[in-house]
Formats: C-alpha cells, structure tokens, sequence
C-alpha cells in the first residue's frame, strides 16, 4: 500500500557508472488544475559536484511535462544553496524572485530563490 499523498512522486537517483544510490527527488504539490508542481532533490554528499543534480531535474522535467502534462514546475531552496541555484539553471530554470527571511533553519531566518521552467521553454530547450 503507497501510503504518499496522490500530489507527491517520488523517484531514486542512481548514479549510473557505480549503481550506487545517489539520492531522491520528489515531484510533489502536483495541482492538476492549474498544471504545475514543486521539485525537490536530494543528493547525499558524496554524490555531490559531479552533475548529477542538472541530470536528474532533467529527467523530472521529462516526466513533469512530457509524461504528467504539466505546464510548471518550480524549485524553492535557500538563497546561500549556490550548487542548487547553479543546476537549476543549467537545467533550464530562470530565477524568478527571492522570498526574503522566508525559511527558518539552525536557528535563523534564510532567503528562499524561486525558480521556475515553462512547458514551452522546456520544449523549445530540447528541439534546438
């Protein structure tokens, strides 16, 4: 029995040369009304710095709008997550505002980036 909420998708990232498991992303907040969702992901740490992160949010591109038919996704992480900021970008996804002091970590308040790809954007990304 899945016991996941029907928005939420969850996938494991493997990393191909080794086998070994890499970490998860999770297509979650999925609003069938409007098309759109959140991606999530999550590399362990000796996973990190190797491309794997631009990869997989390619691969939940694929399956966000080639396979769900969605028409958004969006990525939230912490303004200071560079590596994060950098692979979201490289994999297509434009910055598209700071939620400032919006996530409370370690005892503090930290900026949230929002990133954001469009259906057509995508597509025009993988025809040229």
């Amino acid at each position: 029995m899945n016991d996941l909420p029907e928005d939420v998708d969850c996938f494991s990232i493997e990393e191909l040369a080794t086998g070994e498991l890499a970490g998860e992303s999770v297509l979650w907040g999925v609003d069938t009304h409007n098309r759109s969702a959140h991606i999530g992901l999550a590399l362990r740490p000796g996973h990190r710095g190797r491309g794997l992160a631009v990869d997989a949010l390619r691969a939940m591109c694929e399956y966000g709008f080639a396979v769900r038919g969605l028409q958004r996704l969006q990525i939230e992480t912490l303004g200071e997550n560079a590596p994060m900021i950098g692979a979201a970008r490289r994999a297509g996804f434009t910055p598209e505002g700071t939620l400032r002091r919006a996530a409370w970590v370690y005892g503090r308040f930290l900026d949230e980036v929002v990133l954001g790809l469009l259906a057509e954007e995508w597509r025009a990304a993988q025809a040229g």
